[in-house]
């Protein structure tokens, strides 16, 4: 008899539940409180000072050669918008395609321009997928920038 009694309840319980979750919230009720009840506690979205905002500059960025695996890292955040300023590049950059890059800008198109000493534009990128930049000149160039720690 406990044992029926047992099946019973928990089916008609299960029942219920099942009910209930297949049930249209209540106009202004949090997705919890039709199977909790009221005072249900709910997720505070208030964002606090150790959660870093999506727009932050990173420190330094990396560039990553695609074609042949080798990276180098670049000091400070993006450049300024307009004229060419000298471009942060680390010593690691040496031995890449990027070691005739001397300056860099940003256009107002969101592009980021490396010229070398003369003005002569070296490498040419455009906002990425996932990335910051991917290059877009010279069309045979697979480098991305990524951000990176300082």
């Amino acid at each position: 008899m406990n044992f029926t009694a047992t099946v019973l309840g928990t089916g008609v319980a299960a029942l219920v539940l099942v009910a209930k979750l297949q049930a249209a919230p209540e106009p202004g009720a949090s997705l919890g409180a039709p199977l909790l009840g009221p005072g249900v506690v709910t997720v505070d979205p208030t964002i606090v000072g150790s959660v870093r905002p999506s727009d932050a500059k990173p420190s330094a960025m990396r560039l990553i050669d695609l074609r042949s695996g080798e990276s180098c890292k670049i000091l400070g955040g993006q450049p300024s918008s307009g004229a060419f300023e000298p471009a942060p590049l680390l010593p690691d950059c040496s031995s890449s395609q990027i070691s005739r890059v001397s300056q860099w800008r940003a256009e107002s198109d969101g592009t980021l321009e490396m010229a070398d000493t003369h003005g002569e534009t070296v490498m040419r990128f455009m906002p990425g997928d996932g990335v910051l930049y991917e290059s877009v000149y010279p069309s045979d160039a697979l480098v991305t920038i990524v951000p990176a720690r300082g």
